[in-house]
């Protein structure tokens, strides 16, 4: 992904996602639908797709961000969740300064497999993928401490619209908080994720959920990383 959607762009993507799942009652077609949306933009691409999720999860249409959310508890239900692919944490080699600089401001962000070879991956569900993002070393320049809690909440609140993601997801991250065996996540991601799981579970809102997710003491990043925005 080279270029960066207008908000125009972003607006029509939501709104066609939104009457697609509108047009099927089934919530297996419209989980099919929202599967198919992540896996065509690609590794490179699922940070559109939480984009998009966003713009939904920003607007007044309350009946479409429970159309939204309702899916997802499909999905959290069928434990098949729309995924990201983010490199394992210890698999990663960071490419060296020559490297960053001749990739330019945009490729940066989005390295290419070539600077990491045929490195373990799994896929990652929104709050799951926003976290390693943000506290780990992956493929991306880690996501700033803003753009992390800013996007966490908006998403939190977004699933908030269905009984089922509300109960499901935070049950979800509880239990990889205490997966040890599959080395996708860092002690410190899984306590992030066990902190997130515990408040959501509480009831807390949205923003206090990514407040006390920032709470957390994050592992001290060298000094060398480069972060960023969402």
């Amino acid at each position: 992904m080279t270029d960066t959607p207008s908000p125009a762009a972003l607006r029509a993507a939501a709104s066609r996602l939104v009457a697609v799942l509108g047009a099927h009652e089934d919530p297996e077609y419209r989980l099919t639908v929202l599967k198919r949306l992540a896996r065509r933009m690609g590794e490179e691409g699922y940070p559109l797709f939480l984009r998009v999720l966003g713009v939904i999860a920003e607007s007044d249409d309350a009946p479409a961000k429970q159309l939204l959310a309702e899916t997802f508890g499909t999905a959290l239900r069928r434990m098949d969740m729309p995924g990201g692919a983010l490199n394992s944490w210890g698999a990663a080699r960071p490419p060296d300064s020559g490297e960053l600089l001749s990739a330019g401001p945009l490729a940066g962000n989005v390295f290419s497999g070539q600077f990491f070879g045929a490195t373990p991956q799994r896929m990652l569900g929104p709050v799951e993928y926003l976290t390693v993002w943000h506290l780990q070393r992956t493929q991306r320049i880690t996501l700033g401490p803003e753009a992390f809690r800013t996007t966490l909440a908006r998403l939190i609140a977004l699933f908030n619209h269905s009984d089922d993601a509300r109960t499901l997801y935070p049950q979800k991250l509880a239990a990889d908080a205490q997966n040890e065996l599959e080395g996708a996540y860092t002690r410190a991601t899984r306590e992030r994720l066990a902190t997130i799981a515990a408040a959501w579970k509480a009831g807390k809102s949205p923003e206090d959920v990514a407040e006390a997710a920032l709470e957390t003491p994050p592992a001290e990043s060298p000094r060398e990383w480069v972060v960023r925005d969402l």
